[in-house]
């Protein structure tokens, strides 16, 4: 809907980081065309539940876009893991556990803002998996459930596990000096991010503009699709009239679901605003839990004297916290514009999902992105940077970045390392008890493998 193809769909959506376990970390997309639907075939089987080699390749593709090397020995650990995903929501069936509908939308928001800027875009993304981006959250939001259900089956599975500190220390005086890790330098760091706010006479602007486009509408001097091809600045959409297509609910910016689902079928709507733009929306059909709409939308980018003011906006506030009328803390509270980090006091995360890592506030240098690494690189613990010019998914903004803390690059050793020691053995014990599991529950399943997988079965 914004930008190239319907970009605004995942740009308007809300983006949370999340943490994701071993167990199924490997998860296809699969997009399937009519062509790939006839040469598909069954890999393995679970009780009545199969897998498709399509579901193999696809979890592959999400794994070269994320900049891994596949080869055929990943591919049978990715059989091997929708395998054990199968046995997992065999296990959690049997609790009745439910899925919050917000881990789901909020996963997939994140998960979809992530496969963008991997993939380079939402265009190629779309062209990547050859379906349209709805088509795509529709599947990783299925995904996403099983995802959740096999995490707390696991859960149930390992939670009485624990790692005592004497555990800890045995460990590490009994690892040779030549095997202790080496941890490059690791920083804290938060963020705050203001945006440029268009002025109140550019947005009347556009406004009127679109109550112009509706009224030729409403005379019948015009249809939709000609007017979307000819005045929406989201080109993907406009070459098709508009029509984004059909959408389950909770997949789009709230603001604009909720304008579109309160029109009745073939209703416009009056001007709706978002974050990009204003929008005319056209309710096209709805069915249950989906809904399909055209829009025709005017994008509102920021011009140089709304940047420039923001700038103005952004250092007035360094300027508090650096005389310490304001902590850093309470500025992200009271200005941040960034979704991602606000609720976490600005914490910035990891950019790809460490699964078997230890949580931490911190991130090891190779982990930042270089402009952020190279802001904050001469700064001592408790500095904060200059106001930096950043584009954050698809929108121009300012930045301050804080340093909390630093650590240096130092050898392992029991006083720094403490967690990471035991958060690892904790993972051993963990894998230990998931492969017992496996072991005493497979003879309950009816596991079984096309020609050219049956080795995985010595996987399991």
């Amino acid at each position: 809907m914004l930008k190239k193809t319907i970009l605004v769909l995942s740009m308007l959506t809300k983006k949370i980081i999340y943490s994701l376990t071993i167990i199924v970390s490997y998860f296809p997309l699969v997009a399937w065309s009519n062509d790939s639907l006839l040469l598909d075939k069954v890999v393995a089987t679970v009780n009545q539940e199969i897998i498709l080699h399509s579901e193999v390749e696809e979890a592959c593709k999400q794994l070269i876009i994320q900049g891994h090397s596949v080869d055929e020995s990943v591919k049978k650990n990715v059989l091997r893991e929708l395998v054990l995903n199968k046995m997992l929501l065999a296990k959690a069936a049997l609790t009745n556990t439910k899925v919050p509908e917000t881990y789901i939308q909020r996963n997939c928001d994140h998960t979809i803002a992530q496969m963008i800027r991997q993939s380079g875009s939402e265009e190629k993304l779309v062209q990547y998996f050859n379906q349209p981006i709805g088509n795509i959250k529709k599947e990783l939001k299925r995904r996403l459930e099983e995802r959740y259900l096999a995490m707390k089956a696991k859960h149930n599975i390992t939670e009485h596990i624990v790692v005592t500190p004497a555990e800890v220390q045995s460990y590490f005086e009994a690892l040779p000096s030549h095997k202790r890790e080496y941890y490059p330098a690791s920083f804290e760091i938060r963020r705050l991010i203001i945006y440029p706010k268009v002025s109140v006479d550019r947005k009347e602007k556009a406004k009127q503009q679109l109550l112009l486009l509706k009224k030729q509408l409403m005379d019948n001097s015009a249809t939709f699709a000609d007017l979307a091809k000819q005045y929406s600045n989201d080109p993907g959409s406009a070459s098709k009239g508009g029509e984004i297509g059909w959408m389950a609910t909770g997949m789009l910016s709230p603001d604009y679901e909720s304008a579109a689902l309160k029109l009745k079928i073939g209703e416009i709507s009056d001007p709706v605003a978002s974050e990009f733009g204003l929008h005319l929306i056209q309710l096209i059909d709805r069915k249950k839990e989906k809904y399909n709409t055209r829009h025709i939308l005017l994008m509102l980018s920021p011009t140089q004297n709304e940047i420039d003011l923001a700038k103005d906006e952004i250092n007035k506030i360094r300027e508090k916290i650096v005389r310490g009328t304001l902590t850093f803390d309470v500025a992200v509270k009271q200005y941040s514009e960034d979704k991602d980090t606000v609720l976490d006091g600005g914490l910035i995360t990891a950019n790809e999902h460490e699964t078997e890592s230890l949580p931490s506030t911190t991130l090891p240098a190779d982990k930042l992105d270089p402009e952020i690494y190279f802001a904050v690189d001469g700064l001592n613990p408790g500095d904060i940077s200059t106001p930096q010019l950043v584009n954050i998914q698809h929108r121009v903004g300012w930045q301050l970045l804080y340093l909390k803390q630093k650590v240096e690059p130092h050898m392992m050793n029991l006083a720094q390392d403490y967690e990471k020691i035991r958060y690892f053995l904790l993972q051993q014990k963990k894998n230990k008890a998931i492969h017992q599991w496996i072991q005493a529950s497979k003879s309950a399943f009816i596991i079984s493998f096309s020609e050219e997988y049956k080795t995985v079965e010595d996987l399991l």
